[in-house]
């Protein structure tokens, strides 16, 4: 989530986010070296001293996000898989091939309206979570 500050800015927040499928890959290859009798799998990182071989080694693993005014703080990976599906469902993709234009219709909406029901509940759940962390603060001073 963003930080406001006491002037009631929205400061931008860059935060990182882990990829566990290159970290898992790059353990698992450190792990087969280790029981091959090869300890020193830092020796193959990138980079000439152990700071810059951990550095390059924590940027090839995450990613950053940045948190401006504009994002959507109550967005999350639910939401997002399930925009996939809504629009996979409109498209004919999937399981929805084999099904004439009026079913597809039919789970295309069922879809839709479950999409719109989700971004209800992760905004109203966004907004009592900040209700809560900010609710014995002066309400002028949060909305300037």
């Amino acid at each position: 989530m963003a930080e406001i500050d006491w002037n009631g800015k929205l400061e931008e927040v860059v935060k990182e986010k882990i990829d566990w499928d290159t970290l898992r890959g790059e353990l698992e290859m450190a792990e087969e070296d280790r029981k091959k009798g090869d300890f020193h799998w830092y020796d193959k990182l990138e980079g000439n001293i152990l700071y810059e071989k951990l550095k390059l080694f924590r940027q090839a693993c995450c990613s950053t996000i940045q948190i401006t005014e504009k994002s959507k703080r109550w967005w999350d990976q639910e939401l997002s898989e399930q925009l996939k599906i809504t629009r996979d469902a409109r498209r004919g993709k999937g399981a929805n091939r084999s099904l004439d234009q009026a079913a597809r219709i039919k789970r295309w909406k069922t879809k839709k309206d479950k999409m719109r029901t989700l971004v209800r509940e992760k905004k109203k759940e966004c907004w009592q979570s900040f209700c809560e962390e900010n609710g014995e603060k002066d309400l002028w001073e949060i909305v300037k």
